[in-house]
């Protein structure tokens, strides 16, 4: 059903992954591979090739500062790599906080993972973590940033912090831009070619899309100014969308470029006009809970996974009919810092729990471990999990 992966390894990287198939590479070292009991993970990724995938269970700290995982296997965070065919876990790392998103590179050869944590006394200690995967270690750590994402080509990956939205180069890891229109934003996004970065952003209480060219931003900046210093030059104007008053934290970019999908309590959708950020469509999933909305990979299909109870439901966007709907009974989402009801900015509330495979042909969800459906029919594929 997958087709066969981009991602050789040579002897060296065989070796490495080997081990980790093991339970044996943590953080770089070798440890022994404790049994731990199936957990839930909040978020999921599938490697392009289809033939790995990753979760991540967030986790508990040891309660000194600075903060290290919990010595409790079974209580600290996770992160797993694993072999789809056989199930076999190739690669883990521990962690603690709440993982908000887990992601690949386009070329397989990374994996980052975005983690929000707060102290007692209210000190953000946020990550956006990247490990290399042809040699199982950690390749980059950048800190106070609690989200992120990798170009289509693969070459870039944009991350926001507090106040910063910034791109860096993946080879040398030189910050190259900052897109200030996105600066401060809940989350970002690339557009399907590229070009251009799309974040949700809160204004004056409310929350809306806002769309801002990347060329247009490093030319404002590097460019000489008509009037004064290459800094004081200003982008054009970013394109923004209606502002709505109930908040959301994510946005989905359909793989074609033609539109982008957000999700809302009570099981509601907004489908957006990618080009224009007019609102297209509007979805209802008939669950209560935050939904999800995840594009299979030829842009044919729109799924929306519910935060609540793990239920997934999906649509042909040709003409907006349901085509399926998937039941987890344990698909309840858990967060170790849940932020206040009123609190404006919890994106813990919507990690990325599910995704569809390469292929489009399963969808992975973080419920039993982590499991494998077909998208046709629902058939349990495999489950993932100690």
């Amino acid at each position: 059903m997958y087709a066969e992966g981009v991602m050789a390894l040579d002897r060296r990287q065989f070796v490495a992954a080997a081990a980790g198939s093991l339970g044996l590479v943590a953080c770089g070292r070798l440890v022994a591979a404790p049994f731990v009991p199936a957990r839930d993970p909040q978020v999921v990724a599938f490697a392009p090739g289809g033939t790995l995938l990753a979760t991540g269970c967030s986790g508990l700290t040891d309660s000194t500062f600075p903060p290290r995982p919990h010595p409790d296997v079974r209580k600290c965070g996770v992160v797993a790599v694993w072999d789809v065919h056989s199930g076999k876990r190739l690669f883990r790392w521990e962690t603690f906080g709440d993982l908000t998103k887990l992601a690949f590179s386009p070329d397989g050869t990374l994996l980052a993972a975005a983690r929000l944590f707060e102290t007692d006394d209210g000190l953000a200690l946020h990550e956006v973590r990247v490990w290399d995967l042809t040699t199982g270690r950690q390749t980059k750590s950048l800190d106070r940033c609690h989200s992120f994402d990798f170009s289509p080509d693969g070459r870039q990956l944009a991350v926001l912090s507090r106040s910063k939205c910034a791109l860096y180069d993946v080879k040398d890891w030189a910050k190259e831009t900052l897109v200030k229109p996105l600066g401060g934003a809940v989350s970002v996004a690339f557009s399907a070619d590229g070009l251009s970065l799309v974040g949700v952003v809160r204004d004056a209480g409310k929350y809306r899309l806002r769309l801002t060219s990347i060329a247009a931003t490093a030319s404002a900046l590097k460019g000489p100014a008509a009037n004064g210093p290459a800094e004081a030059g200003e982008p054009p104007a970013p394109r923004e969308s209606l502002p709505l008053e109930e908040p959301f934290y994510r946005v989905a970019v359909a793989p074609d470029g033609s539109l982008l999908a957000t999700g809302h309590d009570g099981g509601n959708l907004v489908v957006w006009e990618a080009a224009t950020l007019d609102i297209r469509s509007r979805l209802k999933t008939g669950e209560r809970g935050l939904a999800h909305p995840f594009f299979s990979p030829d842009a044919r299909l729109l799924a929306a996974g519910c935060q609540e109870n793990g239920d997934v439901v999906i649509w042909n966007l040709a003409d907006r009919q349901e085509v399926g709907r998937f039941t987890f009974e344990k698909g309840a989402l858990r967060t170790y810092q849940s932020r206040p009801e009123g609190a404006p900015f919890r994106p813990e509330r919507d990690p990325t729990r599910f995704c569809f495979s390469p292929d489009g042909e399963a969808i992975l969800v973080g419920a039993y471990g982590g499991i494998l459906r077909a998208t046709s029919g629902g058939q349990e594929l495999r489950r993932f999990g100690d």
